[in-house]
């Protein structure tokens, strides 16, 4: 019998009755998706804005070139965007000059998450528009739809049409203006 126990006892010793205590070592979470999922894209951009417009839609006329700058803050499923845009070309006979300072707008994403998504909106500006025809300082409100391009990333891109329409005149001579169609293309850092 002293030699069964003896027996057991030396092969429970050896089996994990040990004096140092083996522990097998446990392999670690992946932590690259929990990090990847922390990372957010860039909030809010300063951009650049070419763009070039028909001066009047009720009145037809020549394309005009012009240049805006702007902030651009993402919101959620939208952004909030404020700007400076001049359009136009100061000639003696045929000039036309629309600008906008400053212009808000906010627009909505039709897919937030994406790197490229459409977007539609609104905005009111303050701004005026002069030719020979007629003189308009005031606010105008605006509609726009766009796609913008590389979205969640560093740099921002978009393209967006624009029709906006001087409505409410502090300032007001000659014809009132028509709807304004405005084309442009921007890009963000």
């Amino acid at each position: 019998m002293k030699k069964i126990v003896l027996t057991i006892l030396t092969a429970a010793a050896a089996l994990g009755f040990s004096e140092e205590p083996v522990i097998a070592p446990t392999p670690l979470p992946d932590l690259k998706p929990v990090l990847q999922e922390k990372e957010l894209p860039k909030q809010g951009f300063f951009y650049v804005r070419f763009s070039t417009a028909e001066r009047d839609l009720a009145h037809v006329g020549p394309i005009l070139p012009g240049l805006g700058i702007g902030y651009r803050r993402l919101a959620g499923d939208g952004a909030a965007d404020i700007s400076i845009n001049g359009i136009g070309r100061a000639e003696r006979k045929n000039g036309q000059i629309f600008w906008t300072a400053p212009k808000a707008s906010y627009m909505r994403y039709l897919q937030p998450n994406s790197e490229k998504s459409f977007y539609a909106g609104g905005g009111l500006s303050w701004g005026g528009i002069s030719s020979k025809s007629h003189n308009f300082i005031g606010l105008i409100p605006s509609a726009t739809i766009g796609y913008e391009f590389l979205h969640r990333t560093a740099f921002l891109g978009f393209a967006e049409f624009n029709i906006s329409q001087p409505a409410i005149a502090v300032y007001h001579d000659g014809i009132f203006p028509g709807p304004i169609a405005e084309l442009s293309m921007g890009v963000g850092f």
